[in-house]
């Protein structure tokens, strides 16, 4: 079955261009707030266009790509807006990411130039220039004007996980990223509204916070997304947003410990994983509209939406919905014909939110972006999703799971083969075998099974520093299991449903430290907070809560737990004690004694 929708022209606007047009509008209207400090329009223009004429002086125009390397706040949304008016497209590089994820990065995409700071980790390359931003805060015009619209210019280049081991850098023309925005029936920012800023900028569901909100007259406030569930409703509590964003592991929390902060937010999109029906219809009883959200960074964040209008609507699994304007969705068999309703196919997106494709890369773009046969539009492309799904009788569309080994962690996008593959890569290691483990969102973990090499030996705390200077966090295993042999199939081929149990192949292979249970109420507290968090049947006072397969998420679900019994630790005190028995001895120590119970 085919959903079809109006499909429209791209106009002839940029993005640059309305955020110019919104500060002739609105000068002194507030466009971005970071804490106490807030950036008008007037104030965003100037310096975009001050770092702007620095980038035109270093060659910087139609078709080239710049590296923006800052922290989340205004300084980065000035300097991606400054790429954009001197007519290139930004490639957004979190400083965190490990020196080899930074320098691929920068290669594959062919930059020359990157924007840091003097308290950047300074981000370089052969043949790349770091341009300092603080430098420039006085920087004259010298007669520069900003580049002409091109709306099918390219915008920015964001990279994902690759299936091959090699990331990939999908390129969003300016005419994709106005097309989201416009969709005024469900996701169009007013005016004067507030959007949180939440998601990493590598992430795409920013851009639809920043250039969602700033192309349409609101106010970008900037929050902090390394705090705790109570500090996060705090936040959305003092800034009150018209319009948040959430991954499907961080809703289920927000959603679990403290859903009336959402009484505080006009309306929530979240998505990236399988969203909870219980939670999702709790969600809906609060004064928040509540939106599922389904799309891949290929076709420009967005690509459909599904809203949940009662508290009581009956769901046995959350829909991903209808198309937004613009845009179309495909239920097609392997023929390319349209399935009817009830029967699972392959899902493709069509419309304007297509990406250009991946740089660099003819022979993948050409084999995920297809000839549309279905568009009214000569020339149109369709997105091969990889994902499968069915027409429901309402016209919503369901998610059904993948074709391939793609799996979504903590909302990224996650190649299996990509880890598998670097792991491969490590000297040590004869084999490797990654797996998803886990119901989906907040509970989904990855886990690697490993073999060494001929007369060679593993440890887990070697590869996992190995892994972690070559990949971004999100892609690093929450367990690894050293094994002699991995489990074949009649064909020879790894047998992934033979891999034992990730916890219980560590214990019995001897990778834990010998169990001691806990001895006083601080350290049972803990010790069964733990179990609980990572759904094990007990915990000792030497396990590592992050060997056991706890994550930056997971972290998050612990420190809420300890709340409810007088516990109250951040981010870094719990990092900085991961076993049950060095944390409940600085619990004990404190100054001011935690209370307990």
């Amino acid at each position: 079955m085919v959903i079809d929708v109006a499909e429209g022209s791209p106009g002839q606007d940029t993005i640059h261009a309305l955020v110019a047009r919104q500060g002739l509008i609105r000068p002194e209207a507030p466009a971005i707030t970071v804490g106490d400090k807030t950036v008008t329009y007037a104030e965003l223009d100037a310096r975009a266009d001050r770092l702007a004429a620095a980038l035109h002086e270093r060659g910087v125009g139609r078709e080239t790509r710049v590296a923006v390397a800052l922290p989340r706040g205004a300084d980065m949304l000035v300097a991606f807006l400054a790429v954009l008016k001197a007519g290139a497209a930004y490639v957004p590089l979190d400083p965190h990411y490990p020196e080899q994820r930074r320098a691929f990065i920068l290669a594959d995409a062919d930059v020359r130039l990157v924007l840091t700071d003097r308290a950047g980790p300074g981000v370089t390359g052969p043949g790349v220039e770091p341009l300092c931003v603080d430098d420039l805060e006085e920087r004259p015009l010298n007669g520069f004007r900003p580049a002409s619209g091109d709306p099918a210019g390219a915008a920015y280049v964001v990279y994902t996980s690759g299936s091959t081991g090699v990331p990939k850098g999908v390129v969003v023309e300016h005419a994709s990223v106005l097309n989201l925005i416009e969709d005024e029936s469900r996701i169009a920012v007013q005016p004067g509204q507030t959007v949180a800023h939440l998601a990493p900028a590598a992430f795409d569901a920013s851009i639809y916070e920043l250039w969602g909100t700033l192309c349409r007259g609101g106010r970008v406030v900037v929050l902090d997304p390394q705090v705790s569930i109570a500090e996060l409703g705090a936040q959305l509590r003092r800034f009150r947003p018209d319009w948040l964003f959430l991954t499907t592991g961080l809703f289920h929390l927000l959603a679990q410990h403290d859903l009336a902060a959402l009484d505080s937010v006009g309306c929530l999109l979240t998505g990236g994983d399988v969203l909870s029906p219980a939670h999702i219809r709790n969600a809906a009883a609060t004064s928040c509209r509540v939106y599922a959200a389904y799309g891949p960074t290929e076709n420009t964040v967005y690509s459909s939406l599904h809203r949940i209008t009662a508290p009581d609507e009956p769901l046995s699994a959350v829909p991903i919905g209808t198309a937004l304007a613009g845009r179309a969705m495909y239920v097609l068999g392997p023929d390319l014909r349209p399935l009817p309703a009830g029967e699972v196919g392959e899902l493709y997106l069509g419309g304007l939110g297509v990406a250009r494709g991946y740089h660099g890369r003819a022979g993948l773009t050409a084999e995920r972006f297809v000839a549309d046969p279905f568009s009214p539009v000569a020339g149109r492309r369709m997105y091969r999703t990889g994902d499968l799904g069915l027409v429901r009788p309402d016209g919503a569309v369901d998610f059904r799971g993948r074709v391939d080994r793609q799996v979504k962690v903590r909302g990224f996008r996650v190649e299996l083969g990509e880890i598998e593959s670097t792991l491969q890569s490590n000297a040590d290691v004869g084999s490797a075998v990654v797996v998803a483990v886990g119901d989906g969102g907040a509970e989904k973990r990855l886990a690697a099974y490993v073999v060494p090499g001929p007369d060679r030996k593993v440890t887990v705390t070697a590869l996992r520093d190995w892994l972690g200077e070559r990949v971004p966090a999100y892609l690093v295993p929450a367990t690894f299991v050293v094994l002699k042999e991995l489990p074949l199939d009649p064909n020879g081929k790894p047998d992934r449903n033979l891999l034992p149990e990730p916890f219980l192949a560590r214990a019995e292979l001897g990778f834990l430290p010998p169990f001691e249970a806990a001895t006083t109420e601080t350290e049972q507290i803990l010790a069964d907070a733990w179990a609980d968090v990572l759904e094990l049947d007990r915990v000792g006072l030497d396990d590592d809560f992050f060997l056991l397969g706890g994550d930056s998420l997971r972290s998050v679900s612990m420190l809420e737990r300890l709340r409810r019994y007088g516990i109250e630790l951040d981010a870094g005190q719990f990092f900085a004690h991961p076993t049950v028995r060095e944390l409940a001895e600085a619990v004990d120590a404190a100054p001011v004694p935690t209370r307990i119970g």
